[in-house]
Order: structure tokens, then C-alpha cells, then sequence
């Protein structure tokens, strides 16, 4: 009879058992899905808490699915019955899981070391609540505790992704000092290499591209790759793909911070530096132009005495800033600039122009990229050729060979005369308007504009968004906007303008924007594709 008990009490500890670890296989599987989701949102905010609180904030429908709230039924049926109450928490973790709706991603998820280390200190909190659970089984009670402690943690999971990156930070700083060091050290054993630092609101990776190229018909150049324009991207750069042979380094700078851009410039030391622009660009954490151009002046305020400043005086805002620094000025305007050009002639195929230096002499370029803003930032590239000893005929040369950066005004033919002017990577106040040109210089097509507008100009959103969609009236035929609150203050502006209700369609997405897209394309259409958000801004 004994022997009996004992059997039936063994089969009742690993029928607990058994069900306990099938539910949290079921319910890891779901959590792993909702993590992994989190984390692709940390990593398009490049690992920042804050504007990841802010996409939490203005996502709740996914933050929180109502259908999760209904595991607390079960969960409460495990205080009167504990084996009915987890087999139903298992089935409503199986449905979850059949039901779960994996959607596209624009800019895929990348698991970087970054993100393996989060996943490693995920695991490890889950292993230690996972032998709680089986070392305590006897304890109902405890096990109970801990239950609710596991299903709390997968309904709170877009909230735990910070919990993770915060505990991991010390790890990950540690990392980064490791390797900052690592390439200074590279950089002082090279003590000939010439580092220019291009840095502005916008326009700086498309210099970055045009002085590499030019500058390439004399020197060995590495430039810092596609938008690797933080710390670590430059760090990663120089430990990589930095060799003895170079002479030349294009720094591309960014920032969404002030110090973002006196931090690279304390690791390369820049002898030239370029100022493309300054404008409301990222204002969401810069909060005023003020703090924008005390940070873009980072990269000028950080050259060696005898270093050369080279300035867009195009720029209002540059216009309003008094540098002591010796600087050389570029930009269309002979009374103010010592480079500039004009006999500009625009095509769609591309644009010849003369560029007046410093010493009074003409160089007559041509080029096949498209857009007022791709001349400036020639001219500009060629202010820094000619400081760095390059000829006429290689200034020429390199000039000529300059291809289309990818997704930034780049022109793309197909068929039936279908023209895709894709100028998809970002959008800004003065590349959109620019963009708008190159559209508008289409005779005899249809003009359709694909866009959901421009972000991060926090309170100026709505308002600069508004002109946009203003000047897309004078030129567009047909309007697509990606994105219902992303549209709505282009769709204002439309409206301002009176523009024909339906010439405009509103897409959920860009899928169903590239769909409408097709619907109305015709014989002879030019599309342009204005920005393309990623995944955290619809």
C-alpha cells in the first residue's frame, strides 16, 4: 500500500514536472519572438533607451496585444487547480504562437555580437528562474511565484529589451574602450595620413563619396563606408580596413548629440574639415538649431592651426557664424565665395557647369549626377582637390567617373520610358526640395512622388512636412504617402494648394504604396521615391 503511495506521488511530481517545462518551452518560444522584435527596434534606434521609449510610447497596440492579458485567467486557475490551470496556460502559449504574425522588414535584423550578448544575459535570468522552478518543485507555492514571475516578464518583454541593454552597458562599454584604443593606436603609427572630417545636416555622405573618388585619381583613399558616421562605425573602419598603404582618410561624422562630433575628432584628428550644412536636422534630440551648430562647429573648432576649413556659403545658417579658423569658401555666389560655379546646364541625364577657383582660373566639368545639391557638394570636393595638389585633368577625370550614390538621387530606367529617380535613403528640408527639381525637370512624363515625408525635426515636424507637401503640388501629378500619421501634414499641405483629392492616395505601407505605385504607372512615367522609413517610424 505504501509502495502504491509512492508510486502515485512520484507519477504526480513528474506529471509537475513534465507540464511545467512544456509551458515554458511554449511560452520561451513566444517570448523569444517578442524579444527578438525589441531588439530590431533598439537596433534602428542604435541601441539609444531614450528614443526607444519614445517608439514604445507611440506603439502601445504593439507593446501591449490585448490577446496576452487573457493568460491571467489561467494563471489564476492555478491557485485552486495547478496541473489545469498550467495545461491551459500551455494551450493559450501554442495558440499564441500559431497566431503570431511575422511582419516585413525593410531593414532586416542583423544579429550582431551586440545583440548576442543581450540574448546571453536574457538566457541567463531565464536559467535561473527555470531551476528555481525545478529545484523548489515541491513547493507549490514558490513555483507558483515564479510562474507569474516568468509570464509577468514575456508581457513586459518591450520593456525588459532595456532592462537588458542597461545591464549590459558596463560589458559593452568596456568593448567599445577596447577597440577605441585599439584604433588610436593604429592611427599614431601612421603619422603621414591626411584625415579630412566632412560633417553637416545633410549632404555629408554624399561628399564623402564625390572627394573619395576625386581625390582617388592621386592618392590611396579609404573613406569610411555607406553611413558609418558614429564613434564606433569610424573605430570599426580603422581597425578594419585601414593599411599602411593609405594616405587619405574621409571621415564622414554624424551626430544626434552635442560631443557626438568633438568624440571622432578626438580619435582621428582631422587636418581638413568640411561643412556641408546646418539645418533642422535630428532636432528631436538636438532640441534647437543653436545646439546643431554648436555641434556641426565641432569638427572645424577641432583643426590644427595650420588645418583648412572648407564651407558651404550657401548655408543661411552657416552665413550666421563668424569662424576664425582658416577656411575657404564654396558655394554659386561670385561676390562671396573663392570657389564657386555657374554656365550651369541641367538635363536629366546629368549637368556641365565651370568652377571658378581661388587663383582665377576655370575648370569645366561634367557630371551624371542629378540635383542642385550633388553641384554644391562637387564644387566643394573640388575646393579640396585643388588644396591637395590634384591637376585640372585629375580634378576632370574624377568628376567624370562619378557614379550615382545608391538611394540617393539615383536614376533608374526601365521599361515603356519608366524613370525611378530613388532618393530613398533619407530625407531633409533641402534634399527633398532638391529632389523635387530633378522631378519637375521631366518634360512629357507623368510625375508620381512615393513618400512618407521627413522625422526626427521634432516640434517643426508637422510644419516642415506641411511645405513639403506644398511643393510637391507644383510639380507631382500623382501622390502617394506612406504611412496615416506620417501623411497626414504632407496631405495638408496637398490640400492647401488644392490639389485634386484623388490624385492623392494614403498606403498603409510601402508595399501597398509600390502596389498603387504600379497601378498608376503609364507609358512614359517618372517616379522618385522620397525616403523610405524603416520599421520604427510606421
Amino acid at each position: 500500500m505504501n509502495f502504491l503511495k509512492m508510486i502515485i506521488k512520484l507519477g504526480g511530481n513528474m506529471l509537475q514536472y513534465a507540464i511545467i517545462n512544456i509551458l515554458w518551452i511554449t511560452a520561451g518560444i513566444y517570448l523569444s519572438r517578442k524579444l527578438r522584435n525589441g531588439f530590431h527596434i533598439l537596433q534602428l534606434e542604435h541601441y539609444k533607451t531614450k528614443p526607444y521609449r519614445q517608439w514604445r510610447k507611440e506603439h502601445l497596440k504593439k507593446v501591449w496585444n490585448p490577446k496576452e492579458l487573457l493568460v491571467i485567467l489561467p494563471i489564476l486557475i492555478t491557485c485552486f487547480y495547478f496541473e489545469l490551470g498550467i495545461i491551459i496556460e500551455i494551450i493559450f502559449f501554442i495558440l499564441l504562437n500559431v497566431l503570431y504574425k511575422t511582419e516585413k522588414e525593410k531593414k532586416p535584423f542583423v544579429v550582431t555580437n551586440r545583440i548576442k550578448r543581450m540574448y546571453i544575459t536574457n538566457t541567463i535570468f531565464i536559467a535561473i528562474t527555470w531551476s528555481i522552478v525545478n529545484i523548489l518543485l515541491k513547493n507549490q507555492l514558490v513555483v507558483q511565484i515564479t510562474n507569474l514571475v516568468y509570464i509577468s516578464y514575456i508581457l513586459v518583454s518591450y520593456y525588459v529589451v532595456v532592462l537588458l541593454n542597461i545591464v549590459n552597458q558596463p560589458i559593452e562599454k568596456a568593448i567599445q574602450t577596447k577597440f577605441y584604443k585599439q584604433a588610436k593606436k593604429k592611427l599614431q603609427n601612421q603619422s603621414n595620413l591626411k584625415v579630412i572630417g566632412i560633417t553637416g545636416s545633410y549632404g555629408k555622405t554624399s561628399t564623402k563619396y564625390i572627394v573619395s573618388t576625386i581625390l582617388e585619381q592621386k592618392y590611396n583613399v579609404l573613406m569610411t563606408p555607406e553611413s558609418y558616421n558614429t564613434t564606433m562605425g569610424v573605430v570599426r573602419t580603422i581597425n578594419e580596413k585601414l593599411k599602411i598603404e593609405h594616405q587619405i582618410f574621409v571621415c564622414e561624422m554624424g551626430a544626434r548629440n552635442i560631443g557626438d562630433i568633438q568624440q571622432i575628432c578626438d580619435l582621428v584628428k582631422p587636418q581638413y574639415g568640411i561643412l556641408t550644412s546646418i539645418g533642422p536636422q535630428h532636432l528631436d534630440t538636438f532640441q534647437t538649431i543653436e545646439n546643431v551648430k554648436r555641434t556641426k562647429m565641432e569638427l572645424i573648432n577641432s583643426l590644427p592651426e595650420q588645418g583648412i576649413a572648407f564651407i558651404n556659403e550657401e548655408d543661411e545658417n552657416i552665413q550666421t557664424i563668424t569662424i576664425s579658423n582658416k577656411h575657404i569658401k564654396y558655394g554659386l555666389n561670385k561676390s562671396t565665395c573663392d570657389y564657386y560655379a555657374n554656365n550651369i546646364e541641367i538635363t536629366e541625364n546629368g549637368c556641365t557647369f565651370d568652377v571658378h577657383t581661388k587663383d582665377e582660373h576655370t575648370i569645366f566639368v561634367k557630371t551624371k549626377l542629378l540635383g542642385s545639391n550633388n553641384l554644391l557638394n562637387i564644387v566643394g570636393a573640388i575646393c579640396v582637390a585643388k588644396e591637395m595638389g590634384l591637376t585640372d585633368e585629375e580634378i576632370k577625370q574624377g568628376v567624370r567617373l562619378l557614379k550615382p550614390i545608391p538611394h540617393r538621387l539615383e536614376l533608374i530606367r526601365g521599361a515603356n520610358g519608366l524613370i525611378m529617380i530613388d532618393d530613398a535613403f533619407n530625407s531633409n528640408i533641402k534634399g527633398s526640395k532638391s529632389a523635387l527639381e530633378v522631378l519637375a525637370s521631366f518634360n512629357n512624363h507623368k510625375k508620381i512622388i512615393v513618400t512618407p515625408g521627413m522625422v526626427e525635426l521634432g516640434e517643426k515636424q508637422y510644419e516642415y512636412n506641411k511645405q513639403f507637401g506644398e511643393q510637391i503640388a507644383e510639380c507631382a501629378d500623382y501622390s502617394i504617402l506612406v504611412g496615416e500619421k506620417q501623411a497626414k501634414p504632407i496631405y495638408d499641405g496637398l490640400k492647401a494648394k488644392k490639389y485634386p483629392e484623388e490624385k492623392i492616395y494614403i498606403a498603409k505601407n510601402l508595399e501597398e504604396a509600390i502596389q498603387k505605385m504600379n497601378q498608376e504607372i503609364t507609358k512614359d512615367t517618372v517616379v522618385l521615391l522620397e525616403n523610405d522609413l524603416p520599421d520604427n517610424y510606421l
